[in-house]
């Protein structure tokens, strides 16, 4: 599923180097979460909004001009184009 959100980004006109890192920040956020991409795909409504501004992990969400929080939203963007 990583490939065809890394795919779907370049077909959305993201640059390979974007596309490839948000790929790898979501792999690091269920790593981080200690959660399968499987969890983290179920529970995106539920994970997201703790890495926004007011969110109880917004800290690490800001990380590297924000583009772990970047990553999860393009990634539920993904999903639900999907229809997951």
């Amino acid at each position: 599923m990583l490939k065809k959100f890394e795919n779907w980004l370049l077909q959305n006109n993201y640059k390979p180097n974007t596309a490839k890192d948000y790929k790898y920040r979501i792999q690091r956020i269920c790593k981080k979460e200690d959660i399968s991409l499987d969890v983290l795909v179920a529970n995106i409504a539920n994970v997201l909004p703790q890495y926004e501004l007011s969110g109880v992990k917004s800290e690490y969400g800001r990380m590297s001009h924000e583009s772990v929080k970047q990553a999860l939203r393009r990634f539920n963007k993904f999903l639900s184009v999907e229809g997951r």
